[in-house]
């Protein structure tokens, strides 16, 4: 508890300690906050400090850049004093930073404080060591005034990255991508999404500052507030926020193009066209030993207790102990810093890395993350898969599972077998803050499990068999059966209950692993969570189309409080394709293995659709063409096959159309292969919007167009599509800034008039394609 020192000093009397997210105080309301820093401020003189003020001593940290740029390992017990003017306070949300003429840090707060944003206030404290270090929670703060307004300057997405201007007042410019507001512990808080040019950062405000937070969406916005990020268990930096002290920080320079009920309806099968990501980042190297390796999937590398963990498709042989330089980009897909993309090469050393014994509840804190760590349990279940096998241990109390993965398979274990477990910490993040909740280990081969004691000697059986002996003992022996016999129940039920679990998971794995569908799968996964959890509704909501069973009404989060456990479903991006929600009917009696049955759904739920998101994006790229977009050879092929089927089974028509792009070499020639590209571009689209919707067009080669013509008896002639096509020629294009008066050469052949097989009609149309060039000139290049 805080209590009050002279007339306006509050000291919180417990020790200093870091608190490593944005925290959430215990505390009542706004309207005691303001009521206790009115009463303090009345009961003062104006202008004075809450008590006398402490002379600092020589080892004494006076100023906020000092604190900032001071390195954790120096900043541990190191003593604080400084004055200067508080840039934002959330006592709601214990958040508060600190600013002066040298820098800005943060004040670990856990209790309300009579100041506000805009005070002038002396801070005595210690520094406590972070990503940058900071003052402890328990600081004296004392009110001396108005503090003076500082300069924010404008900062890039890059510059907050890197931490520059962290803790400090800056501005910056983006547009505004989504908004909600979030429920947390003490109060509504507002946050938007702001795309910047390199990054997207999260902004927090006020829902009391009035904006119409809808009517930001598309705008481009200029925002002034405290540079903040979060962070996991280590510290490390995962995440920009911005915290926005007042109503006038945020300014709209731009409004949205177009409100949002005035958008066009969009086709469900056409959405995915209008997706556009630039992404700038820069492949950058780590280095350490490796830990944990699985071909073409990923690997972990531990150095001086950090660690990392990077998506590979690299399939070389390594040894666990190599030292090994890792080249990727950052990427934010998971819970602690992560590389994606990465290659692996040896530098020829090798270091042994070993595991640290850990609790259960230092494993979920996320402070070893991604970490080669022990730990002891007894064994509940054991599962066997054709490629990988996983034990269900019960680790203090909490089950928690333990997977290897290969042809090599672990030895048997009996239920209630003590062992010792050695793989790497893997981190669930839950909660808007993405705290550390669950954990499972991803094991390297079958020797991480060992033994350490065989199952108790002791069973009803051995029970009975004493009493028969020992018939002095009979009523003692009697009320330890019935003891045991109670306790086997209990353990047998939870053996049972999750094997049942784990079935259903390896149920869905399979559906997964054999492409179906995601909304069949998330149906099963549904289906099965209602089969764990008696009493629940399970639905899901997917590309905006709720497709659960059942009708079941879609209720805000506020206004539903049967709902048990939501998730959202995210692709390889930050984009929500949907989520799954999980709600009470009435007579709901929760069950003790809930939290399991959620992180099963959280898992497969997750897994079923970035699987369904690489399928899709695997088959589009392999028969589209990726300067164009149109249809590759490949698939061009297989339409027109298809094609053929369809004239001989309905007697329709078809013609090919054989396009030739004239001379583009000497475009290539004269202005490079970029302006090639955009030419080649420029002429695609032309031809698309000239075609008839029925019509096929694709690219078969460099400077090569084919279009597959369907003739039907009230359509238009073949004759009419070709000179419709050649009409995308009659005027110039202009690309950047040049003009290139371009040309085509066409080539028609009309099934069955000139051949009787595809191969046939393709030999026809590209003959009167190369007769067609014969009497025409190439383009006409004009320099712009």
């Amino acid at each position: 508890m805080s209590r009050i020192h002279s007339s306006r000093d509050w000291i919180l009397r417990r020790p200093p300690h870091y608190d490593r997210a944005p925290r959430r105080a215990a505390v009542s309301s706004r309207l005691a906050f303001a009521f206790l820093s009115l009463f303090f401020l009345s009961v003062g003189f104006q202008g004075q400090s809450f008590a006398a003020p402490t002379s600092a001593s020589a080892d004494t940290i006076t100023s906020a850049g000092r604190l900032h740029e001071l390195p954790a390992s120096e900043a541990v017990n190191r003593k604080v004093h400084l004055i200067g003017t508080v840039s934002y306070y959330d006592p709601n949300e214990a958040v508060m930073f600190f600013q002066d003429s040298t820098g800005g840090v943060f004040v670990n707060s856990d209790h309300i404080y009579p100041v506000r944003t805009g005070d002038l206030v002396e801070v005595d404290g210690f520094a406590n060591p972070s990503f940058r270090s900071e003052v402890a929670s328990g600081a004296t703060i004392r009110l001396l005034g108005h503090g003076q307004t500082f300069r924010a300057p404008e900062s890039q997405y890059a510059d907050l990255a890197m931490g520059r201007g962290d803790c400090r007042l800056v501005t910056v410019h983006g547009i505004v991508r989504a908004q909600d507001i979030e429920q947390h512990q003490n109060a509504l808080s507002a946050h938007l999404d702001v795309m910047m040019s390199g990054g997207e950062i999260q902004v927090y405000l006020d829902p009391s500052f009035g904006y119409q937070f809808k009517s930001l969406l598309d705008a481009t916005v200029e925002i002034t507030g405290v540079a903040g990020g979060t962070f996991d268990a280590k510290n490390q930096l995962t995440g920009i926020v911005l915290y926005v002290p007042g109503p006038s920080s945020l300014r709209v320079l731009q409004k949205p193009g177009v409100n949002l009920e005035n958008l066009p309806l969009t086709d469900i099968d056409e959405v995915f066209r209008f997706r556009s990501v630039e992404d700038r980042s820069v492949r950058v190297r780590v280095r350490g030993a490796l830990t944990f390796y699985k071909k073409g999937d990923s690997a972990v590398l531990e150095q001086g207790g950090k660690s990392i963990y990077i998506q590979t498709r690299q399939t070389d042989d390594f040894n666990l102990g190599d030292v090994v330089d890792a080249f990727g980009f950052a990427s934010d897909r998971e819970y602690a810093p992560s590389l994606r993309e990465g290659s692996l090469v040896r530098v020829g050393q090798t270091e042994e890395i070993k595991p640290r014994a850990v609790t259960y509840e230092q494993a979920a804190s996320g402070d070893y993350s991604d970490n080669l760590i022990s730990v002891e349990g007894t064994v509940i279940s054991q599962l066997r898969g054709p490629f990988s096998e996983t034990l269900v241990v019960d680790v203090d109390g909490h089950l928690v599972n333990a997977k290897v993965e290969g042809r090599d398979t672990l030895p048997g274990f009996q239920q209630q077998s003590r062992v010792r477990l050695t793989g790497i910490c893997r981190i669930l993040p839950l909660g808007p803050w993405r705290k550390a909740s669950l954990f499972h280990l991803d094991l390297r081969r079958p020797s991480d499990v060992v033994l350490i004691a065989s199952p108790p000697w002791w069973t009803v059986r051995h029970l009975l068999e004493t009493v028969m002996a020992l018939l002095a003992l009979a009523v003692i022996i009697a009320t330890w059966a019935i003891l045991l016999r109670r306790r086997l129940v209990v353990q047998t039920s939870r053996i049972k209950r999750s094997m049942i679990v784990a079935r259903e998971r390896s149920r869905i794995l399979e559906k997964i692993s054999s492409n179906q569908p995601p909304d069949a799968v998330l149906s099963a996964i549904c289906n099965s969570i209602k089969t764990l959890l008696p009493g629940v509704e399970c639905s899901y909501l997917l590309d905006g189309m709720n497709v659960s069973e059942g009708d079941l009404r879609q209720t805000s989060r506020q206004s539903n409080p049967s709902r048990l456990f939501e998730i959202a479903l995210t692709g390889d991006g930050k984009d929500t394709v949907g989520n799954i929600t999980v709600e009470a009917r009435p007579g709901y009696v929760p069950s003790e293995d809930r939290h399991e049955v959620y992180e099963m759904l959280s898992e497969t739920a997750t897994l079923a659709i970035r699987q369904s998101l690489l399928h899709q994006a695997l088959v589009h790229h392999s028969t589209h063409d990726a300067l164009t977009e149109l249809p590759n050879r490949r698939l061009c092929e297989m339409r027109l096959s298809a094609a053929f089927d369809d004239v001989a089974l309905h007697g329709s028509g078809l013609a090919l159309i054989y396009i030739d792009v004239d001379e583009f070499k000497e475009v290539n020639d004269q202005y490079g292969h970029r302006m090639g590209d955009l030419y080649l571009k420029q002429i695609s689209q032309r031809l698309l919007a000239a075609k008839r919707s029925s019509d096929m067009l694709a690219r078969i080669g460099g400077d090569e167009f084919l279009v597959i013509v369907p003739l039907e008896a009230s359509s238009e002639d073949a004759e009419g599509v070709c000179e419709r096509l050649k009409t995308c020629f009659e005027e110039a294009f202009s690309i950047e800034g040049r003009i290139i008066t371009g040309s085509a050469s066409f080539g028609l052949a009309k099934y069955p008039e000139d051949g009787f097989s595809a191969e046939a009609l393709k030999r026809s149309a590209d003959h009167a394609m190369y007769g067609a060039k014969r009497s025409r000139s190439g383009p006409t290049l004009v320099r712009g």
